[in-house]
């Protein structure tokens, strides 16, 4: 056995990937990064790809394996503990549920929108999650610092429609299940804003979307979304305790760079996506993951279709619940969806104005917030752009897309 690796897991992390690979005789590990630089927001990424002979025939496994960053003071700053054992949790038990309930139904297209999950290290500080490489299956990540066009849009919303309807499911048939769901999501990433790098991001990215706000006419808008990036953490947390009667299983990092997308090699049609990255995940209303996804991925003239898009996702999602004997319609009806959305939606806005800032980080070198030990006065995800246009237009269009579609700021 050998191995050759320019990323290191620690002697703790790789006994155990050795114990899960379990092969008898000789094979080799190389690593390699995982994500592109500037691509790496929730935790280390390593590509490992496993080679062994068997007889005259060589054999290769592919595998991705997210690990805990080692920088303290990120960890006291960020829950990045917290993160690891949700995203754990999802994998090893929701997802698999998910799969179950489906055989157990006999689904003829079951929701197989995940990497494999293959094993963990999840008592430890240097916590390990080993997941399949689905870009060894043709999968790619679209860019991100391009808004998404509408059949991607559409592809994901479907998505999510099937993966709220599961939890809906699993509430009507494994009550217990849900109850079991919720208790392990419930310390969640943003629970009672206990990190302070938290509450510290969420507000510099306010701070900034305010500043593009200046140059619009409509000084009403301007004057209630100023009164509500002073008063986002009361909001945000308003928002977040309330009692959600139609909550599901939510992704909630919603991210163009946690999609990937199979194409056909011939025709280049978009067949499929990939969701990943779900350490943010929780029992939320349906609005989090629509709003956050659709406000932060597609442009203006994409988002003209918001309607379209939104009545899409109702029919996916009442169409998938009938494959289980479920009324979807009933369970939620339309009409109350859209009240969801009048709601709970400022929560996906906040979320996707965060993430709109990402995007426009462009031809900029994001600080290595997770090798680097830093006060947090400098915490690497406070970094200003040095080109602000590209979010200046971008998030200047979300908000004011949010304010004409009637949302509120409250």
């Amino acid at each position: 056995m050998s191995s050759s690796h320019s990323m290191v897991l620690t002697e703790t992390q790789l006994k155990a990937f050795k114990e899960f690979l379990g092969h008898a005789g000789d094979y080799c590990i190389s690593f390699s990064s995982g994500v592109d630089e500037g691509e790496n927001f929730g935790g280390i990424i390593i590509r490992a790809d496993v080679t062994w002979k068997e007889g005259n025939k060589e054999c290769t496994s592919h595998y991705i394996i997210k690990c805990t960053p080692p920088s303290e003071s990120l960890q006291r700053l960020i829950p990045v503990q917290t993160a690891f054992i949700i995203e754990t949790y999802v994998y090893s038990r929701v997802l698999k549920e998910f799969n179950i309930i489906q055989r157990e139904y006999n689904l003829r297209k079951p929701l197989d929108c995940f990497p494999v999950y293959y094993t963990s290290l999840p008592t430890t500080k240097e916590k390990m999650i080993v997941l399949q490489n689905v870009k060894e299956l043709g999968y790619r990540h679209y860019d991100r610092f391009q808004p998404l066009d509408y059949p991607h849009l559409l592809c994901v919303v479907k998505e999510y429609a099937r993966v709220h309807a599961l939890t809906y499911a699993i509430r009507h048939y494994k009550p217990v299940l849900f109850e079991e769901f919720e208790a392990n999501t419930e310390n969640h990433v943003f629970h009672d804003f206990k990190y302070e790098g938290i509450m510290m991001v969420t507000q510099h990215r306010m701070d900034h979307a305010l500043k593009a706000l200046e140059s619009i006419e409509d000084t009403t808008l301007y004057k209630k979304f100023a009164c509500f990036a002073q008063n986002v953490r009361s909001v945000f947390e308003k928002l977040l305790n309330s009692k959600k009667k139609h909550r599901v299983i939510s992704h909630i990092d919603c991210g163009i760079p946690n999609f990937l997308f199979k194409y056909d090699p011939s025709s280049g049609e978009l067949l499929s996506t990939c969701i990943i990255d779900w350490q943010q995940a929780r029992l939320e209303s349906p609005a989090v993951d629509l709003v956050t996804f659709i406000f932060s991925a597609a442009d203006k003239a994409t988002r003209e279709r918001y309607d379209e898009l939104i009545m899409e996702y109702h029919k996916t999602f009442c169409s998938f619940l009938g494959e289980f004997g479920c009324d979807g319609e009933k369970l939620l009806p339309f009409e109350d969806l859209q009240e969801e959305l009048m709601e709970f939606g400022l929560l996906g806005l906040i979320i996707g104005i965060s993430l709109i800032y990402v995007y426009a980080t462009v031809d900029q070198k994001v600080p290595d917030i997770f090798q680097t030990e830093c006060p947090k006065e400098e915490f690497g995800f406070l970094y200003d752009l040095q080109d602000s246009s590209k979010f200046d237009k971008r998030v200047r269009e979300a908000i004011c897309d949010f304010n004409r579609f009637g949302y509120n700021f409250e």
